[in-house]
């Protein structure tokens, strides 16, 4: 990346529309899209992600996808270090890499919103889960003892942020708070991130609209492959929305298809509102409704690359 002009960066909540117009605008520009969704990465978790398909991904070079198994963790950290390989990597072929994506996270590692931490350490996990299970709430108030800063921003009830400052106190002996530094702000002039903004009765309607096309699309078929291959509800699968309202389905927790799309569109607006709260977050976003032209304006400039 040393060297090189801004990397384009276009983001948006879920359902925005992201896709559709990087395909168009490949039919004018070369270029390669490195992903930055936490759940394309997943192998065998096509519709209810929507990910790209094999005909688009034909025209349009996707890298970052289909990565790894559901019960598998691909982090933020290692995302930002296999994007800025990518870009370098791309940037060598001679041609353009293009960074899209909704998930904030991701985009405010790899552009110097977060400062660097180390990964997880899965035997640590396993130990503080198996503590938390013995003795509820002792993870808590070992953080609050350890590190009252993030114990109070973390709150009793998420185990999983507590898991991760505990792991983190455990790997490197410091607080989590004293890790925070503020990122990088230098990097993040190394990307220019567009993000699409839609109304919001527009959105909820192309929410409603996706999750009907995914049972169309078989979205069902593909929840039952995958608990075929021993992918269920403890894997990603039950922390996904589309995939864990099909499982209520299949458990009889959910009385019908119809109630199933109405919980998936329901949950995708949650999700869209953590969304928008997360991209407060990143710093520099250019938000703009879905105008293709202003966004290729955005992201590629007057003349193009």
């Amino acid at each position: 990346m040393e060297g090189s002009t801004a990397v384009p960066v276009l983001t948006g909540c879920t359902a925005s529309g992201k896709t559709g117009i990087l395909l168009k605008l490949r039919q004018k520009y070369d270029f390669e899209i490195i992903s930055a969704d936490s759940r394309q990465v997943y192998r065998g978790m096509d519709i209810g992600t929507a990910k790209p398909e094999p005909a688009e991904r034909s025209i349009l070079a996707h890298h970052l996808i289909d990565c790894i198994d559901p019960d598998e963790t691909f982090s933020a950290g290692m995302f930002a270090r296999e994007a800025r390989r990518l870009i370098h990597e791309i940037e060598n072929r001679n041609t353009n890499p293009v960074v899209a994506g909704g998930t904030a996270l991701y985009l405010m590692a790899l552009t110097g919103g977060l400062d660097p931490m180390p990964e997880r350490c899965d035997g640590v996990r396993n130990g503080l889960k198996i503590l938390e299970e013995e003795i509820p709430g002792i993870l808590y108030r070992m953080l609050e003892k350890l590190d009252m800063k993030t114990a109070e921003v973390t709150g009793k009830g998420d185990i999983r942020r507590q898991i991760r400052a505990l792991e983190l106190y455990a790997l490197t002996g410091k607080a989590p708070s004293d890790m925070r530094k503020g990122g990088d702000p230098m990097l993040r002039k190394k990307f220019r991130i567009v993000g699409i903004s839609l109304p919001k009765e527009e959105h909820r309607k192309r929410i409603r609209a996706r999750a009907e096309k995914m049972i169309r699309q078989g979205l069902l078929e593909e929840v039952k492959s995958l608990l075929d291959n021993g992918w269920g509800r403890e894997s990603v699968l039950g922390r996904t929305i589309g995939y864990r309202e099909i499982l209520d389905f299949l458990e009889g927790v959910t009385p019908s298809l119809e109630d199933t799309v109405d919980a998936i569109t329901i949950n995708t607006w949650h999700l869209v509102r953590r969304q928008k709260n997360m991209f407060k977050r990143l710093e520099g976003i250019v938000w703009v409704e879905d105008d293709p032209e202003l966004i290729e304006k955005l992201l590629f400039g007057e003349r193009g690359f």
